[in-house]
């Protein structure tokens, strides 16, 4: 084989260097997780056996938080072992226990335990899951070992939905795993975890039979197994990968991949994003997400905008880049792939109305047509489950007769008009008349308003002026072909008429903020004054987004002071610069809207530049914010960090 063949790519070993270079960072942390197949096969057992050993090295190690279920073995472990006392909180009444990491920080040990990484913390904890708990800990410096079972680790969720028959809710990111310096897999064999089982070594013996019945069954854990050895062969392979590469080995080198996965408001694009993740992951694949507004679209339920964030959510949590677009779906689709490179395209099978399918044909037949790259189609799954709370929120939406009600006067005007120019025209000519409130009606109302004007346009002409007049009876079946073009014609022409006022209003949006992001950077960088610019920046950006607005700067003790505020209304207190001093040192964003220290009434952004952390920005939203609304005042945030990064380098 030809040396120049084996040798690696440039672009992979620049991003080894950057890798090693995070890896060599003394600040960070270390993770080990102990992964399993399911619950009992030892993992807490192994994780406590190992405290020991490093105990006996001479380590600081303490227990952060670890989960006995009453296993008389599990509890001697803890024996010998300082445990950190769980903060208490209450929630509707009840008083639960979850790890505290503030005094976890505070006691900043060498090493700590922190068992069940996919645990969802109780309502009111600073994070909502633990492995942000995990998170902080590590950018803390703290070395943390913790336990995972197989089907908690999200990209794989679904393999174990269709296996198991049941949906794994408490989940975790792949990128929490690939934090991981090691994964040690702790296994055994299934008649031994059966007998276990039995013995009511892992559950109390009622719900033990009950276990055995339902997840538990030999099939299910046959299959869990299997799953987890060869996760844990991917991750040695991964390893060896890294090993070679960094070495400088000759290879084989893996080609370049792209993949893109074009996913839709629907809960089954879930399952495609988690496909998507794995195929990057197995091939060492930069990844992307895409979502086509459809021109077609007649309606937007509230819960499939829900969906659809959740949807971009997951993509963010896997570590795909996502494309948000408007057009035509096939047009599009290809138009990215060919910008990208992309070299697979992963799409799912159309649940498409026949009127979508009429206007827009077959998009996977037209992006295998016109795309380079392969094409895999998976099917969807009919019985994957909708989120109930989207189906409530939909069926209780009060229905909205206003657009109807422009459709019946629009065409009940026209109808009066034609009966006063009935003397002067022949009938033929009447729906020629007939189309121009259908049109207005579908770019003032809708096309369902649209659509509806059109059969009402039908109607009116049979009935006042075709023969026999005032019944729908037809003697002259000539007006048969008349009625259908004029019911056909209306149709497109009220589609056509609101496309194209959604396509204006679309634009006009993407050029509304692009104009005011320009306008702010313009007149931020202009202002070299400080004081001016923290004025200027929270002053417009309250009136842009009509939000309270405020400023926070480090004194020269590192101490958070608040330098600016536009809006007195909202309370700014000790509980919410104390968020803020958070994000400071966490460089993370934190409050309203988000997972970590979700109770805050503020939204506070970190302001950093390339070399560091500035301050922080923080917003007081009414309303929990959309995707948009928060990714434009993110850019705000940015376009803020660089004026004070250029003011505080000139002075």
């Amino acid at each position: 084989m030809n040396e120049e063949n084996q040798r690696p790519d440039p672009d992979q070993l620049l991003s080894l260097i950057k890798k090693e270079e995070s890896r060599k960072d003394q600040r960070r942390g270390h993770l080990k997780i102990f992964l399993g197949y399911v619950a009992g096969v030892g993992k807490t057992y192994r994780m406590l056996s190992e405290a020991h050993i490093l105990q006996k090295q001479g380590k600081d190690v303490v227990v952060g938080i670890a989960e006995t279920h009453g296993r008389s073995e599990t509890r001697e472990l803890l024996k010998g072992l300082e445990v950190i006392p769980r903060q208490k909180i209450d929630y509707r009444g009840i008083t639960l226990d979850e790890m505290d990491i503030d005094q976890v920080l505070k006691r900043k040990p060498d090493y700590v335990l922190v068992d069940e990484l996919a645990h969802n913390n109780v309502p009111g904890s600073r994070h909502l899951k633990r492995y942000q708990d995990v998170e902080e800990l590590l950018n803390a410096g703290i070395n943390v070992y913790s336990t995972l079972n197989i089907q908690h680790i999200e990209s794989i969720n679904d393999i174990v939905r269709q296996i198991t028959g049941v949906e794994i809710r408490e989940t975790v990111p792949d990128k929490i795993i690939e934090l991981a310096d090691k994964i040690e897999l702790v296994d055994l064999p299934i008649d031994e975890l059966l007998e276990r089982l039995k013995e009511g070594k892992v559950y109390i013996p009622e719900k033990a039979k009950q276990a055995m019945e339902n997840f538990f069954t030999e099939k299910n854990l046959v299959a869990l197994r299997e799953m987890a050895l060869r996760y844990a062969t991917v991750h040695v392979d991964y390893d060896m990968d890294y090993y070679l590469k960094k070495e400088n080995i000759l290879g084989p080198w893996e080609t370049s991949n792209r993949i893109m996965v074009c996913i839709s408001p629907n809960a089954s694009s879930k399952r495609l994003i988690r496909i998507a993740h794995r195929f990057a992951d197995r091939f060492n694949a930069e990844w992307f997400a895409v979502y086509v507004e459809p021109s077609y679209k007649l309606r937007v339920r509230k819960g499939e905008i829900q969906q659809l964030e959740n949807n971009l959510k997951l993509v963010d949590e896997l570590g795909g880049m996502v494309f948000r677009l408007t057009g035509s779906i096939s047009d599009e689709i290809v138009s990215l792939a060919q910008s990208k490179n992309i070299t697979l395209i992963l799409m799912g099978h159309s649940r498409r109305t026949r009127l979508q399918e009429l206007i827009e044909g077959s998009i996977i037949n037209k992006v295998i047509q016109k795309s380079d790259a392969q094409v895999l189609v998976v099917e969807n799954e009919d019985k994957y489950p909708e989120d109930s709370t989207f189906k409530k929120k939909d069926s209780d939406t009060t229905f909205d007769w206003k657009p109807y009600a422009v459709s019946l006067i629009s065409i009940g005007a026209t109808l009066i008009i034609c009966l006063m120019l009935q003397p002067f025209i022949e009938a033929i000519n009447i729906p020629m008349i007939f189309i121009i409130p259908v049109a207005l009606t579908g770019m003032l109302a809708g096309r369902k308003a649209g659509i509806l004007a059109s059969l009402l346009a039908v109607v009116a002409f049979d009935f006042f002026f075709v023969p026999p007049f005032y019944t729908f009876a037809v003697d002259d079946v000539r007006f048969i072909p008349t009625f259908l073009v004029l019911f056909v014609v209306g149709i497109i022409t009220s589609l056509l008429a609101d496309t194209v006022k959604r396509q204006v209003e679309y634009t006009r949006q993407r050029e509304a903020f692009i104009s005011s992001l320009y306008d702010f950077s313009k007149d931020l960088l202009i202002s070299q004054d400080l004081n001016d610019i923290l004025d200027r920046s929270t002053r417009y950006i309250a009136e842009s987004f009509n939000y309270e607005v405020l400023i926070l700067l480090p004194d020269e003790e590192n101490n958070l002071k608040m330098r600016s505020r536009f809006g007195e209304s909202e309370t700014y207190d000790g509980h919410e610069l104390g968020v803020s001093n958070w994000v400071y040192e966490n460089k993370k964003e934190a409050g309203c809207g988000t997972d970590t220290l979700a109770s805050s009434k503020w939204y506070h952004i970190p302001l950093k530049v390339q070399n560091g952390i500035l301050g922080v920005m923080a917003i007081s939203p009414d309303v929990n914010m959309d995707s948009r609304e928060k990714r434009l005042i993110d850019a705000f945030a940015s376009v803020v960090a660089l004026a004070l990064s250029n003011s505080i380098n000139k002075n």
